[in-house]
């Protein structure tokens, strides 16, 4: 049974390792370049608050020179989607054109051959996820102690987040394809679910996984404690009355000064001591929510699926 099913299994599991081939081609020259310039030009030494003239310049040098592999990398988060989808094929296209029948008949019980064909996919999804957020994690790395871990796009192609969207889009296409049966349709509507999926919960759930920090300082210097944060909202007043934007750049937010050093602002944010915690909590949700789209998938199969 599982060399049957591996052999039924194996084209999609091949093309998912093909995928983390190319990325791999391409990331790992990239990688090796970007960290030999980060250690290169002493960048480590410039990640205080207040950085020197010198500093600034090679920063901006350092960010110029590998901006645009970092704006491509924002696209990699769609690869967890793509290798989940793709996984779920061999499952969904064995219900469409009813192979499953020949097994059926073969003294396999519908568990057996329901535990073996997802448990297939789900080892063959994991693995590739935890290939894929290892490199990406390496990858990023430069990036990551310069601006910090948390904005999206750092946040989410490194730590073990992949691991999560990946399942959560496996489980998605196979609850879609054991209800409809027709694999195109079902693998391209749970693609675009898991898509629309992380861009909403991106935008409006993670910021409440964890219970956020609170800033309140005078002035223009910010505290300590906000550097490379993710910053939530931002507000400042002087006087008692509200500071108007436009004007200088403050906390990662634009504000018209009028009184220099009588203005206060209030921050809410997240510090990056929470990036281990928001990955646990974030790839903890992602997990049970495909566990049980994959439980559906299961029952349903067994249940609503004709010999």
């Amino acid at each position: 049974m599982m060399w049957v099913g591996w052999r039924l299994q194996r084209t999609e599991t091949l093309i998912a390792l093909g995928i983390l081939g190319l990325l791999a081609a391409l990331l790992v020259p990239t990688g090796i370049s970007m960290a030999n310039a980060y250690h290169h030009d002493g960048l480590a030494s410039c990640l205080s608050v207040n950085v020197s003239p010198t500093c600034t310049e090679k920063l901006g040098g350092f960010r110029a020179r590998f901006e645009s592999l970092s704006n491509l990398a924002g696209w990699f988060t769609l690869v967890p989607g793509l290798i989940g989808v793709l996984l779920a094929a061999p499952f969904t296209l064995d219900l469409e054109q009813g192979t499953y029948r020949l097994a059926w008949t073969q003294s396999i019980t519908r568990g057996r051959w329901i535990a073996g064909k997802i448990g297939l996919c789900v080892g063959s999804a994991l693995v590739a996820s935890t290939i894929l957020a290892l490199l990406l994690t390496w990858w990023r790395a430069p990036f990551a102690h310069l601006d910090g871990r948390l904005e999206t796009g750092v946040y989410d192609t490194t730590g073990i987040v992949p691991i999560g969207y990946t399942l959560f889009a496996l489980g998605l296409a196979l609850a879609l394809g054991a209800l409809w049966r027709r694999s195109a349709a079902s693998l391209a509507v749970a693609f675009i679910g898991y898509f629309v999926v992380r861009i909403l919960f991106d935008l409006k759930g993670r910021d409440h996984l964890v219970s956020a920090a609170r800033a309140t300082w005078r002035g223009d210097h910010q505290p300590a404690a906000l550097q490379n944060a993710h910053l939530i909202s931002i507000s400042g007043s002087v006087n008692g009355h509200p500071i108007s934007g436009g004007g200088g750049f403050i906390g990662g937010s634009k504000f018209a000064v009028p009184g220099p050093g009588k203005e206060i602002f209030h921050a809410v944010y997240e510090p990056v001591s929470d990036y281990w915690h928001l990955q646990f909590t974030e790839t903890a949700l992602y997990t049970v929510v495909a566990v049980l789209l994959i439980g559906f998938a299961a029952w349903w199969t067994r249940e609503h699926t004709v010999s």
